[in-house]
């Protein structure tokens, strides 16, 4: 992946141009733009085409603390305008954490012919089963929706229980449409392995992410456990949980880091990290972003979800960095 060794050490503008220009491929126009606080954003290659990275920066008027105030304010800073639900998990979980997930109409009309191999939702084979022998197939679609809210409310609750115990050996194994016995954690390790300079140049996130439940952060980190909706255009909903971890290395003392890993989508994503850099800039910040997600077999062709959905990040990151702006 690209050398984020070099952007993370950033601490004045030039070595942050160099990085730009030498690894991004910015030009002298890009470059300006960024400066004037406009977001400039690239969608990056990547080794395996399921992969998709999307790069972007910009500036923001308020410095790092202040940015990282709002940040660590979880139940408003996770909240944005493509995140139709959003909640946040306890510790122990419970099913009051989940009382707003709402399975989308369309899946549910589509659930009752899910098997292993071919099923429209993310799901491991055990729960497909479970799904097909508990529910009441000939109920109104109004009650079949009710009865497979409450299945995945319990199931949440369950498997984020089992996560916070097991770390990633808890994760889900997908059985859907195209896959067979795809581990969600060997997904994860994937695109960690593609971004090698994160966990090099900081080697606590990487610690903490491979030993989860059994590393610590130093004093003062925060990290948060959360189910959302998100909405793209084009595409179905998609619910997920995600593991967010907010701190400053010890290793880099001049920048803070909001790093995140998907543990659980039901649609197009067999994994996905986020990582925020909040980098001190005279007078504010520049906030530099990496999203890396790994799609399940998406067709190209006359459908080209896949252009879609990529299509969809990149606009939504160039969305979420105005918005960041705006806000801080």
């Amino acid at each position: 992946m690209l050398p984020l060794l070099l952007l993370l050490q950033v601490t004045a503008p030039p070595q942050l141009t160099s990085f730009l220009q030498q690894n991004i491929g910015f030009d002298a126009q890009q470059l300006a733009a960024i400066e004037r606080g406009e977001p400039v954003v690239k969608v990056l290659e990547t080794r395996d085409r399921r992969d998709v990275a999307v790069f972007g920066v910009i500036t923001t008027p308020d410095g790092r603390e202040p940015y990282v105030r709002a940040l660590r304010d979880f139940p408003t800073s996770l909240r944005t305008p493509n995140r139709t639900q959003l909640g946040i998990f306890g510790n122990p979980a419970t099913e009051a954490d989940v009382a707003a997930v709402t399975i989308n109409s369309r899946d549910v009309s589509e659930m009752k012919n899910c098997k292993p191999g071919d099923c429209v939702v993310k799901l491991p084979a055990t729960d497909m089963r479970r799904i097909h022998d508990e529910m009441n197939w000939s109920a109104s679609p109004a009650d079949l929706q009710t009865q497979l809210n409450a299945y995945a409310r319990r199931r949440l609750v369950e498997y984020v229980t089992d996560y916070r115990q097991r770390g990633d050996s808890a994760m889900a194994i997908y059985d859907d449409r195209g896959n067979m016995n795809m581990r969600a954690s060997d997904a994860v390790a994937a695109q960690f392995a593609e971004s090698p300079y994160i966990y090099q140049t900081v080697p606590s996130l990487r610690s903490y992410f491979t030993d989860y439940p059994h590393g610590s952060l130093p004093a003062g980190a925060a990290e948060v456990l959360f189910w959302s909706e998100d909405v793209m255009p084009r595409l179905r909903p998609i619910l997920s949980v995600t593991h967010l971890v907010v701190y400053t290395p010890p290793e880099l003392p001049g920048m803070t880091l909001a790093a995140s890993k998907q543990i659980y989508a039901n649609h197009y994503f067999e994994a996905a990290m986020d990582l925020t850099a909040v980098v001190e800039r005279s007078p504010g910040s520049y906030l530099v972003v990496l999203r890396r997600y790994r799609f399940d077999n998406l067709p190209g062709g006359i459908l080209n979800i896949r252009g879609r959905a990529i299509g969809a990040l990149r606009d939504q990151l160039i969305s979420d960095l105005k918005r960041q702006q705006g806000q801080h």
